[in-house]
């Protein structure tokens, strides 16, 4: 073997550990942070309803909206010394209509918020949310990503 192809495959394998150490270390850090938040009431931002969000495609801001509970997400635990693919943020997907969902293959009025501890939330309860959109985009949904940075209740289910 000529020391170029070594060269090359020593860097690739490089890259490779290095990716692995990554995914780990992100693994351990979800497990460590974020598990105990609770979120402000929500603030007197401009409200618009789920589906005028999505269709105006914003790319910024701070907004108000509204939703029931329809999905929730925690990414699961990762056993200590396995090495786990890496998984979604913890989130909730709100709807305008109140039926639980499966899959993420969402309608105009549906929406992934990025949430920390997710289980403080109710499947089928409406809240009205402070959402925050963010720079960058990790889905396949029209707008970027959005954060909870407020609730209130709005049921009592």
């Amino acid at each position: 073997m000529n020391k170029k192809f070594i060269l090359v495959l020593v860097v690739i394998l490089i890259i490779i550990a290095g990716g692995l150490f990554y995914f780990w270390y992100n693994q351990q850090l979800r497990g460590n942070t974020g598990s105990n938040t609770t979120y402000p009431q929500s603030s007197n931002y401009t409200f618009y309803p789920i589906h005028e969000i999505k269709q105006n495609k914003f790319t910024s801001g701070t907004y108000n909206t509204e939703g029931y509970i329809v999905k929730i997400y925690t990414c699961p635990p990762c056993p200590k010394g396995a090495l786990c693919k890496p998984c979604m943020r913890d989130n909730i997907v709100i709807s305008e209509n109140n039926k639980l969902l499966e899959t993420y293959t969402l309608s105009e009025s549906e929406m992934i918020l990025f949430v920390n501890n997710p289980k403080q939330f109710d499947l089928g309860k409406k809240y009205r949310f402070s959402i925050k959109i963010l720079d960058y985009k990790s889905t396949g949904e029209p707008i970027n990503d959005v954060e909870i940075i407020g609730y209130n209740s709005l049921s009592q289910n």
